[in-house]
């Protein structure tokens, strides 16, 4: 069945990523992705400058009153302080502001990524194993060079137990989950729920054209938000659990 999209409007991009062997729909997601980081970096440098007018050179209490209203400036100050309380209790204070440039950003490329899947005319990059898999593996890289740099060598004896006769069974086990099995389950888990629910969006909208669909917008924009958070909050967990240790380590 035809279906309408706002990328025929870009038809010789899309022709030209074709030519490098990309499926129709893949050169979409990649305009896609494209599209939604040039939004968001916009979108990052209008609310800096909004913030910024606060700052007051001398000090002062009032550059931390909140923006009143729902302006650009109080909705960025909103997501800022939503993220820091919902990363804080895993990492800590001051990890959440060492991490908060990756984490903050995950969650909102993630979440504008996934609200593609209810918008008609588009489609969501993360309903790609590729798209998700490339994110999963910048979260991975990040843990295990950072929990090389701030523990050393410690980071690998960490992986290998306690007990020395075990290590070498331990090590393996530890390196799969690290490096197999913590990036392909933030990959598959984001891959089908979001592609599960445009699945159903885009067949239910077909059925019943009328009132039904709405409901399941609003489930789809419950999903975008909740698998935006889920992989968010897992990528702390998984940056607490490479840089956490070293604290220990600190008290031996």
């Amino acid at each position: 069945m035809y279906h309408f999209s706002w990328f025929q409007l870009l038809s010789p991009l899309v022709h030209a990523l074709e030519g490098f062997g990309a499926s129709h729909d893949d050169a979409i997601r990649v305009l896609s992705s494209w599209g939604i980081c040039l939004f968001l970096l916009a979108l990052a440098a209008v609310g800096r400058a909004a913030l910024g007018k606060k700052l007051d050179p001398k000090g002062g209490a009032a550059q931390f009153v909140p923006s009143p209203g729902l302006g650009l400036g109080g909705v960025f100050e909103l997501f800022v302080g939503a993220i820091i309380g919902m990363l804080e209790p895993t990492l800590g204070r001051a990890d959440t502001r060492r991490y908060f440039w990756l984490l903050g950003g995950t969650f909102l490329v993630i979440f504008v990524s996934n609200l593609m899947s209810v918008i008609p005319g588009f489609l969501p990059p993360t309903d790609n194993v590729n798209t998700n898999l490339a994110m999963s593996l910048v979260v991975l890289s990040i843990y295990v060079f950072e929990g090389i740099r701030r523990t050393g060598l410690g980071f690998f004896k960490h992986m290998a137990g306690p007990v020395w006769w075990l290590a070498p069974l331990i090590f393996a086990i530890e390196a799969a989950g690290v490096f197999i099995i913590r990036p392909a389950s933030l990959t598959l888990r984001l891959f089908g729920n979001i592609n599960g629910d445009h699945l159903v969006f885009g067949i239910m909208s077909d059925l019943v054209p009328v009132l039904v669909p709405s409901v399941f917008l609003g489930l789809g924009i419950w999903v975008s938000f909740l698998q935006a958070f889920v992989f968010t909050l897992l990528s702390a967990i998984y940056l607490m659990l490479s840089v956490g240790h070293d604290d220990e380590e600190g008290h031996h």
